[in-house]
């Protein structure tokens, strides 16, 4: 049997749909797959689609998600059940989730595969029960029948850590064509558009609502809109306090979390699609899957350039790339795709191809599959 093991099923997030494209894929190749979450989402949220040879087991139990002992109690009851099920010859996939996969590795005869897209040591590597040390978690990592990364930067810190590199594989950030294929262009107001965890450490979006003010001064009926959850109160307060301090209050729309049959529109619509990624360390290891459905809208995208976003996107070819952290650099960028629409427009297109070539799901999705059943 072949396990296969998101950390977690949130609708209409970044993971959560490449994690259904590994799924799809699966299921139209014919690969009999039980999809496990030993965790839900805050909603106890789950997947209503259909999919051939897929079946989906939810471990959890509705309420306990707010109990951190009955939390620490179903996990290892329901980790000690799978060990107990597992046979010889069965391979299991797990996305990230060191607390498993590091205390299933005794079972002889079974293959653990386990996909990592940030640095461990930025994100952490497990729940608050059940997590290894970090030197006990990059020996687990040698074990493994096989590593999933999404960087290049990010193989290069599981190799320095003792991972063999011919067990290191690079599976770029995915895109869905089909969620752009069917959507027209219907603007009604100018404005450029974010969307995404809005958070500054992550996606830098104080710098890009600080990059947006000097925008504003030269294209006053240009909005930003800042789409997505606040992952902490705090910095929510923080950047509309900094809006306010800016005097960009109506300018400025923070429109929070918008569904997924909305999202695809609503980032069509948008004149820019921006990324102000600082240069940290998670910036320097992950890699923006967002990016990629900027690109499928056909939009024209500024981005800063870090990790490797540079192997893939190139300053006026298919992409506008600033330099980290410089407000005005990335203003700059924006100034020129509001002032320079026809050009912009086939930066925009190449970029599209580009997303199309390079984070094709369905190639990056049978690198998982001839690793995994060629083992």
């Amino acid at each position: 049997m072949f396990y296969f093991i998101p950390s977690i099923y949130e609708p209409n997030t970044a993971v959560s749909n490449r994690n259904l494209g590994f799924i799809k894929y699966f299921s139209q190749h014919g690969i009999e797959t039980e999809v496990l979450f030993f965790r839900p989402d805050n909603d106890y949220s789950t997947i209503s689609d259909k999919f051939d040879y897929i079946s989906f087991r939810y471990l959890w139990k509705r309420g306990w998600i707010r109990h951190h002992v009955l939390c620490y109690i179903s996990i290892t009851f329901y980790l000690l059940w799978f060990y107990c099920h597992l046979r010889k010859g069965d391979k299991v996939f797990l996305i990230e989730q060191a607390y498993i996969w590091t205390h299933l590795l005794h079972r002889k005869g079974v293959d653990i595969y386990a996909e990592y897209t940030e640095n461990p040591e930025v994100t952490g590597i497990g729940g608050r029960y059940l997590t290894p040390s970090y030197p006990k978690f990059y020996e687990c990592c040698t074990k493994l029948s096989g590593l999933f990364v999404i960087s290049t930067t990010l193989k290069e810190w599981f190799t320095k850590h003792g991972v063999a590199s011919e067990k290191i594989h690079i599976v770029n950030m995915t895109v869905d064509p089909a969620r752009f294929q069917s959507v027209k262009k219907e603007p009604s107001v100018r404005y450029i558009a974010y969307c995404g965890t809005v958070s500054n450490n992550k996606d830098g979006v104080d710098q890009l609502i600080r990059a947006f003010s000097i925008t504003h001064h030269s294209f006053p009926d240009v909005k930003l809109y800042i789409i997505g959850k606040a992952p902490e109160r705090t910095e929510a307060c923080a950047n509309r306090d900094l809006v306010k301090e800016l005097g960009m209050e109506e300018s400025v729309v923070f429109t929070g979390i918008i569904s997924a049959s909305e999202m695809p529109q609503i980032l069509k619509n948008a004149e820019v699609l921006a990324l102000a990624r600082p240069a940290n360390m998670q910036a320097q290891y992950g890699f923006p899957t967002k990016l990629g459905e900027y690109l499928l809208t056909g939009n024209p995208v500024v981005v800063t350039v870090v990790g490797d976003i540079p192997l893939f996107l190139h300053d006026g070819e298919n992409a506008l790339v600033a330099i980290p952290d410089d407000p005005e650099a990335f203003a700059e960028k924006l100034n020129w795709v509001l002032s320079h629409h026809d050009e912009a427009i086939i930066i925009g297109e190449k970029g599209c191809q580009t997303a199309l070539q390079s984070f094709n799901s369905e190639i990056e999705s049978e690198k998982i599959v001839r690793t995994v059943f060629q083992n």
